[in-house]
């Protein structure tokens, strides 16, 4: 008789503990990540150094030369110019000349996020130099590339966007290399705010 109860009281115990486990599994998978799964962050506003940083690995794409080296970012900003969701970066570099009456590189550039398997990510012989290996996995990082650019004429003041504008002001000197006079067509000296509107592949200015 004992041993009938005991046996019964064991097999209530395990249907409630079943019934428990049936209702809590779904709960426990649920909960369950995996190690090596990826956690999405939230949008964040991209910042002036990350900006910065994709400027500056792409720029490690130009051959340096006696008369003209040191590329370097002088502004870098971001913006949404397609309304897609994803920021554009915009930035503006120069390089150090010397000696020449060349024109002074003063060039506004955007910058698109690179797509999988995007060839603007990629050397052309892997392996091949150790200095483009390094170059193409800085831009991979950066998730960033060039995808057009315009060269500004004189020395900029501000940079501001306005959904797929993007509005220059410079000034204009008759002396400066940002515009050599007599060799391209410049802009009167003194102060110019220039709207130039991005489509993808071209920065064109708008009248």
């Amino acid at each position: 008789m004992y041993e009938r109860k005991h046996w019964q009281a064991i097999g209530l115990r395990a249907l409630v503990a079943a019934m428990a486990l049936t209702v809590a599994a779904p709960l426990l998978a649920q909960d369950a990540t995996p190690a090596d799964a990826k956690v999405e962050a939230p949008n964040e506003p991209m910042s002036y150094d990350k900006a910065r940083r994709a400027a500056e690995a792409s720029l490690r794409l130009h051959p340096g030369t006696d008369s003209q080296y040191d590329y370097r970012p002088l502004w870098a900003g971001n913006a949404d110019l397609d309304g897609d969701g994803r920021p554009e970066i915009i930035y503006l570099y120069t390089a150090t000349q010397s000696g020449g009456t060349a024109q002074q590189l003063n060039e506004l550039v955007v910058m698109t996020p690179l797509a999988e398997g995007d060839a603007r990510g990629q050397t052309a012989s892997p392996g091949k130099s150790a200095y483009d290996d390094e170059t193409y996995g800085l831009i991979r990082a950066s998730g960033y590339a060039d995808d057009a650019a315009v060269h500004i004429p004189g020395e900029m003041e501000t940079i501001t966007m306005d959904g797929d504008r993007i509005r220059v002001t410079f000034n204009s000197t008759r002396n400066s290399k940002l515009c050599v006079r007599g060799k391209v067509a410049c802009p009167p000296e003194g102060q110019h705010a220039w709207v130039y509107r991005w489509t993808p592949g071209k920065l064109i200015r708008a009248e």
